[in-house]
């Protein structure tokens, strides 16, 4: 009987520190299956809309078992200092976490909340990549072309000037002689220039792209579960640029949208706003390039 005895001892040492083993590892199982906590800003009271974010309006918070999905809609602690001094774009809730679309209106939805001045207006622009590549990104600044015509010309002709050097045939005008002007102080003048078709010309630069919109392709694969069943799955990769959004004031608006219906468009594009007027490219233009560098008729004394 004393022997039975001298062997439960050890039984009932062993079973209760294999208890305590299998109660931290429950505990521990269940501390890593809530997964790593992740600092966020909460505020520590209302904040209306409108007001400059700073660190002395929030708190942080530990909170654990957020999915990425679900962690992507919040400011994380590390990014908190990308949002300082950004003004809210709705009430953030005393005891509520920060959400991106609280300071973000891309993430919101309403482009409009983005314009740099509540006079402008979002112009939604159809484009294709042969106009605009396909690396244009929020924020660049394209400089809007118009071209206007096609050519129809089936010759070019370009005039040649030089001064007569042979001698004066019978005739000729002396040197000098003056004409006299009918013309009175305040007489109106005026000059028409004409141009032929077609032409080119930068009518609105530096416009700033708030937002680039590509086509969505959908495309399925196939793949296989426990049971060897085939489970279809579809994935989405953006293709080529489609549609870009532009911040234009009332005037620009309208510039740009005679300029889609009644010619041709391309948007070339920088980083930075820079660039200055332009004189524009006509088909005299092209002309006068075309011959600028070619040989000239060889002049003869007799001509």
């Amino acid at each position: 009987m004393k022997n039975i005895k001298n062997i439960r001892w050890p039984l009932v040492v062993l079973g209760l520190i294999l208890a305590c083993v299998v109660t931290v590892a429950v505990f521990a199982i269940i501390r890593l299956g809530r997964g790593t906590p992740v600092q966020l800003p909460v505020a520590i009271s209302d904040i209306p809309p409108g007001t400059a974010l700073q660190p002395s309006q929030f708190r942080l918070q530990a909170v654990r078992g957020l999915d990425e999905s679900t962690l992507d809609a919040y400011v994380e602690a590390d990014e908190f200092a990308a949002v300082v001094g950004h003004e809210t774009l709705e009430m953030v809730h005393a005891g509520s976490p920060l959400l991106w679309a609280a300071v973000d209106p891309e993430r919101q939805g309403r482009l409009t909340l983005a314009l740099s001045d509540p006079a402008h207006v979002v112009y939604p622009l159809p484009v294709t990549a042969d106009q605009v590549g396909n690396y244009l990104v929020a924020g660049d600044y394209v400089d809007v072309i118009f071209t206007l015509g096609r050519v129809a010309a089936q010759t070019m002709t370009h005039v040649e000037t030089w001064r007569y050097d042979g001698p004066a045939a019978p005739g000729c005008r002396a040197p000098g002689i003056t004409t006299t002007s009918s013309l009175c102080p305040g007489d109106a003048l005026s000059h028409t220039l004409a141009f032929d078709l077609p032409l080119a010309k930068v009518v609105l630069p530096n416009v700033r792209v708030m937002r680039v919109e590509r086509e969505q392709i959908r495309t399925s694969t196939a793949s296989y579960g426990l049971g060897g069943q085939e489970q279809p799955q579809q994935q989405v990769r953006e293709g080529e640029i489609i549609r870009i959004y532009l911040e234009l004031d009332q005037q620009q608006a309208e510039v740009l949208s005679f300029a889609l219906h009644n010619g041709a468009l391309d948007l070339p594009a920088r980083a930075e706003a820079a660039g200055s007027e332009t004189e524009g490219f006509t088909w005299q233009d092209f002309e006068e390039l075309f011959f600028h560098g070619r040989p000239q008729a060889e002049r003869r004394g007799e001509e």
